[in-house]
């Protein structure tokens, strides 16, 4: 019998480093970024996306395809540093059902940073129902349709499922009434952080997200990767 072909994912980077942004903030963790995303974001262009690399497709000569094993064994040279896994793109959620083996296996915590824009059946892969989903839902100033950057069914189906779940929001104005609108009767912590892939782009408008913040209740989040070192891959 033919043995079955091993799956393998787009990798951009795999590496150590700090959470700079949402819910674990300061905490150790390793970063596994695959590529590839659903979703074009114009608006933002490269400025605005701080990992361009791993969502233009002009980059992807430089993506490596990885089988979980060759993943975990990356992982495995930082666990002793107990980090959380922070499984991030790109988008994620595209390579959920090739991901599964390696969030049945990490017994840390667990982050995945998506758009919220793919349906995961968390009871055919209950796995995820542990996963910390950091959703950075596209508000109007990414430049996408909002029928393709909303999709509440999804959305509420990962805060049902995935307590652990919060929302990350990237902002530059006043955008309180499509925040909203995404959140309405969902019971997570909102996060919002300043639009910004350079440090100077990043003062400028933290600033604002942080009275905006204070305003309406939200949690501010930084941006420390983007303040510390800018573009710079692998941080």
């Amino acid at each position: 019998m033919e043995s079955q072909k091993v799956k393998k994912i787009p990798i951009s980077e795999i590496f150590y480093s700090i959470q700079g942004e949402g819910k674990y903030c300061g905490t150790p963790s390793v970063f596994v970024r695959v590529g590839g995303c659903n979703l074009r974001c114009p608006g933002f262009g490269d400025k605005g996306c701080d990992s361009y690399y791993a969502v233009d497709k002009r980059y992807q000569k430089e993506w490596e395809l990885k089988s979980i094993e060759d993943i975990k064994t990356e992982i495995k040279k930082y666990l002793k540093f107990d980090p959380h896994l922070v499984i991030t793109g790109g988008e994620p959620t595209l390579y959920f059902k090739e991901l599964y083996p390696l969030i049945e296996w990490f017994e840390g915590q667990i982050t995945i940073e998506t758009n919220a824009t793919i349906d995961i059946d968390f009871e055919k892969f209950p796995a995820y129902k542990k996963v910390a989903f950091a959703m950075s839902v596209k508000l109007s100033n990414s430049g996408e349709e909002y029928n393709k950057r909303v999709k509440k069914n999804v959305i509420k189906s990962y805060a049902k499922n995935a307590k652990k779940s919060f929302f990350k929001f990237v902002i530059d104005k006043d955008l309180k009434k499509e925040i909203e609108d995404i959140t309405k009767n969902i019971n997570l912590s909102i996060y919002c952080m300043p639009l910004g892939a350079t440090k100077e782009e990043l003062e400028k408008n933290a600033p604002f997200v942080f009275e905006f913040c204070l305003k309406n209740g939200y949690r501010y989040s930084d941006r420390i990767h983007i303040r510390l070192f800018g573009k710079k891959k692998g941080v």
